[in-house]
């Protein structure tokens, strides 16, 4: 695998720089005797396709790219040995598989096919739907490299959203209060585990000391910005992940205008049967599923039509043109609530 000519990696996106430089490392190292595949794992709108779309920039001509837009079969899959470029980049791989008989064997062959390759893969895939097919398949084992994308914190969401605009071109109006909540944010941490290169990702609770003193008496108050804090109420509502929060941002801008009033929180009472949940878990961990797949998943002994009509009703999923999946607003909630009910791998 030639490296004349490679492309420097540069840091073009924000908050996943290390993630990128991970990539590109990988990248150059890999050699026609030792491919060092790439997984990339990030939850729905978590920043994977903006990672994607960098790594595309960044290597042009050397890419070729395979975007998953719904369970495939064999011969959707092309012959990988006959393509020109040097890397395989393929996104939304958790449609390589489903939780059906036989739904495993694309993504068998998939496997078989990659590790017999002198091409570098590069694979993005959703959160839940990797950990389900680490622990029932151990895919982890094909990958020597795992870039997992975790939530963002504060500070590096208003670095995102702000880069859009120029130098106060946004307004931001203190008219509304902060809720108390909004006094500890969670974020997190990476921690290497013993004995071995890997990574977790740990939530940890950060006190924000400066909202706290904000509510001190008038003498004794810290000034803090009011923009600090409207991005601190985002990032709360959006549980860290930048494309919820980028949509919420979106809504709540009023004429380049925005103060704590305008954000408002969609709240969410869920109720489900078991049916529901798994339904509700293999949407999630999916992304986009057709009703016949989902059909064929929950089986003749399950009603799928009454349990996505309680599903929509609930405004916990939505039906574009048969394709079901979780609507931004709702993921936050769906996740809790699943991981709350032990659903999620």
């Amino acid at each position: 695998m030639g490296h004349e000519g490679k492309p420097v990696c540069e840091n073009c996106i924000i908050g996943y720089e290390r993630e990128l430089q991970e990539i590109c490392g990988a990248i150059e190292r890999s050699g026609s005797d030792a491919p060092s595949h790439v997984a990339i794992i990030a939850e729905q709108m978590a920043g994977r396709k903006t990672l994607v779309a960098e790594i595309r920039r960044i290597y042009g001509d050397r890419v070729h790219y395979l975007p998953l837009d719904f369970v495939i079969r064999e011969s959707d899959l092309p012959d990988f040995s006959t393509l020109a470029s040097d890397i395989i980049l393929i996104d939304n791989c958790q449609f390589l598989a489903t939780r059906v008989i036989g739904g495993f064997d694309v993504l068998d062959i998939f496997l078989r096919t990659q590790i017999t390759s002198k091409k570098i893969f590069i694979t993005a895939w959703n959160t839940y739907s990797w950990q389900y097919l680490s622990s029932v398949m151990h895919i982890d084992v094909y990958f020597p490299t795992i870039i997992t994308l975790t939530r963002m914190d504060t500070p590096v969401l208003k670095q995102v959203i702000l880069s859009r605009y120029k130098p106060g071109e946004i307004r931001f109006i203190e008219d509304g209060a902060a809720e108390r909540s909004m006094f500890f944010s969670l974020i997190h941490k990476k921690v290497r585990l013993p004995l071995t290169t890997a990574e977790i990702p740990l939530p940890w609770i950060k006190l924000n000391f400066t909202l706290m003193l904000r509510k001190l008496p008038r003498k004794k108050r810290l000034q803090i910005s009011i923009e600090d804090v409207i991005f601190e109420k985002i990032n709360r509502i959006a549980q860290g992940n930048p494309g919820v929060a980028t949509l919420l941002w979106n809504s709540s801008l009023d004429k380049n205008t925005i103060s704590l009033r305008f954000i408002t929180e969609t709240p969410y009472s869920i109720s489900l049967d078991t049916n529901e949940s798994f339904i509700l878990s293999v949407i999630l961990s999916m992304e986009s599923l057709h009703e016949k797949d989902l059909a064929a998943i929950a089986g003749s002994e399950m009603d799928i039509k009454q349990v996505l009509y309680r599903l929509v009703q609930q405004g916990l999923v939505q039906n574009n043109a048969g394709y079901y999946s979780i609507p931004p607003f709702a993921l936050g909630p769906v996740i809790d609530y699943l991981k709350k009910t032990r659903r999620l791998w």
